[in-house]
């Protein structure tokens, strides 16, 4: 090893030219035995290697510690010795262009979809053949037809009297029919939670099964209600669906995909995202979670490309949820960037009616901020005070106003922020503070936000305090997961006595999840009301320093009055009984101080000036 390495960096190694140039892998070799970044990148010049790397290999080189200097020459090589790609013009906001086919192209792709039609339809025909087949026997037939009326108690007692009587095993075709006729009574009657567990065991029976598909299509069906990724679906990569059509070929893919990136295994992430062809519904989803990835590992270039990808093809798919995602990462990744005007070029992209309008505004109040842009943070801080956000919490907003004000020299406006601050969040710390030190276990957490949710007087907190946990993307999922647990045992209660052994195991298994899924939500619960609670203190601490500084900038207007220096504030548009910000244009002042209209929402901006002398 000691001879190959000295070989490689010194070039002497005695082969044709094009075997002397270094590999990825001996790039990785290096890396492992200790050889500095300086001394590989010697090599790779001396070679003039061109490495061409997919984001897979990028990552591949990150695990082997190969330094971020080397791969970074490393993806400068084919600009270096040849290959180079044009990029976008910096500074920009890119918008996505969807290529133009030539009539030859279009009708090629045309007659490829209506292929892909005709072979999806023939599989069809022949899965419900096979399925026919599957249920020729009588007692089959009957007890789907049960699961069909959601008739779900009958369906599931013939079942499991068709396996007794006839003593199959598992494993035989017989039992498999009947494991599927469980699983899908299950889900007809919405035992989601208990149905997936049948459903995966069908699955890991593999492709070749009749009801393999069927089963696919029901456990997604189920995902989509509940965040239910049990470790063995991992076991669905043994298997090969070359033999079915490309669509579902494209849902195997990011279905699998989607598994490993919940799992934070990004590599095989990208592995599945990249078999989800670009006609797929799933490509948008695809492309838009391997930008995420992108961005974690500071691959923005190729990020910016996948959510650009992500939002042309949600687009052509009416996807409009996954395409405001893609612009919101392309806002955060330009404000990143202190690219400040395309970061609001992206926020604004954001319909008004998408439940992450909130977010956007938000973020776009920040980027102003930054920016100093006074007028449209202030008229955005105006809207995020409205109705239409009532059920989020931003503690922050009225001293980033104080902020605002006393940057403008406007130190009585601060004042006024101070006071709103004081009366609407300041007096949430306290009894906040003074509940968390008496909670102790999960269950207390979970108990304590149920309770401050429906306004038990116990507490004696401001309902305001709960919205941080229940916008928690996963305190939500696990509090589907609880109430759909719940809804289950309701039911399986109803009907324990008929299925006999099988509803009190099923019962057990539901039970012993829920607490497992409470234990999870109630750490969530804690983790989010501390956060909060450490944002309220960091907060108390600005507000006091805001406070000296009002002060201060008091005793300087009343130094300046003293001296008979006057103001002159002629240009100030401050409409009595009014409000101090306009909405739209700027030829439209807004009288209406409390009311806003939802399409004016994004064009508050106030008309202030600053009263600093320069």
């Amino acid at each position: 090893m000691k001879k190959l390495i000295v070989a490689i960096l010194s070039g002497s190694v005695l082969f044709a030219a094009p075997a002397m140039s270094i590999t990825k892998k001996e790039i990785m070799t290096l890396a492992k035995v200790g050889v500095s970044a300086d001394e590989m990148i010697k090599a790779i010049e001396r070679d003039k290697t061109i490495f061409n790397l997919a984001v897979t290999e990028i990552l591949e080189l990150k695990q082997s510690s190969v330094p971020e200097k080397v791969i970074k020459f490393m993806l400068k090589t084919p600009q270096l010795y040849g290959g180079d790609t044009p990029g976008a013009t910096p500074g920009q906001p890119a918008q996505p262009v969807a290529d133009e086919l030539t009539p030859e192209e279009r009708a090629a792709l045309e007659a490829k979809q209506r292929a892909e039609a005709q072979r999806l339809a023939e599989e069809a025909r022949k899965a419900d053949e096979t399925q026919r087949r599957a249920f020729a026997q009588g007692i089959l037939k009957k007890g789907m037809d049960l699961a069909n009326r959601k008739d779900c108690t009958a369906a599931i007692q013939t079942f499991l009297q068709f396996i007794s009587d006839g003593g199959y095993a598992r494993g035989t075709d017989e039992h498999y029919t009947a494991w599927f006729g469980i699983a899908n009574a299950l889900s007809k009657c919405d035992y989601h939670q208990s149905s997936a567990r049948y459903l995966v065991d069908v699955l890991l029976e593999g492709p070749e099964k009749p009801f393999f598909q069927a089963a696919f299509w029901q456990l997604r069906a189920i995902r989509k209600v509940l965040n239910y990724s049990p470790p063995d679906l991992e076991e669905l990569t043994r298997f090969s669906v070359a033999n079915f059509s490309r669509g579902f070929q494209d849902e195997f893919n990011y279905f699998l995909g989607e598994f490993f990136y919940d799992y934070n295994n990004f590599t095989r992430a990208l592995g599945f995202f990249e078999g989800v062809n670009s006609d797929a519904p799933d490509y948008p989803k695809a492309q838009y979670l391997t930008g995420l990835v992108q961005v974690q590992n500071q691959l923005y270039g190729s990020a910016v490309r996948s959510f650009q990808n992500s939002i042309v093809a949600a687009e052509e798919l009416k996807a409009d949820g996954v395409a405001t995602l893609s612009y919101l990462a392309l806002a955060r990744l330009a404000y990143e960037a202190e690219n400040f005007d395309a970061a609001v070029y992206y926020y604004r992209k954001v319909p008004t009616d998408s439940p992450k309008l909130p977010t956007a505004f938000y973020e776009s109040a920040w980027t102003y901020f930054i920016k100093g842009d006074y007028g449209r943070a202030l008229g955005t801080f105006q809207v995020l005070h409205s109705p239409y956000f009532s059920h989020y919490f931003y503690p922050e907003l009225w001293i980033l106003e104080a902020t605002v004000y006393l940057n403008m020299c406007r130190a009585d406006d601060a004042k006024q922020a101070i006071d709103q601050y004081n009366a609407q969040v300041e007096a949430m710390a306290v009894p906040l503070k003074q509940l968390l030190a008496k909670l102790r276990t999960p269950l207390d957490y979970w108990n304590a936000l149920q309770g401050i949710v429906k306004g038990d007087q116990q507490y004696l907190i401001d309902k305001k305090i709960a919205r941080p946990v229940m916008a928690n993307v996963e305190f939500y999922n696990l509090y589907k997961t609880v109430r759909q647990i719940e809804h289950e045992e309701r039911e399986l209660q109803k009907v324990q006595s008929q299925l006999g052994q099988f509803g009190t195991d099923l019962l057990a298994k539901l039970s012993a999840l829920r607490q497992s899924r409470l234990n999870e939500a109630g750490i969530k619960v804690q983790q989010v009301l501390k956060q909060v609670e450490a944002e309220l203190a960091d907060y108390s601490v600005k507000k006091v320093e805001l406070e000296v500084d009002i002060e201060a900038s008091a005793m300087d207007t009343l130094s300046d009055e003293m001296r008979g220096i006057t103001r002159n504030e002629a240009d100030e548009t401050v409409e009595r009984g009014g409000s101090s910000a306009i909405a739209g244009g700027d030829s439209m002042s807004w009288r209406f101080e409390g009311e806003y209209w939802r399409d004016e929402i994004g064009g508050f901006r106030s008309s202030l000036v600053s009263r600093c002398t320069e």
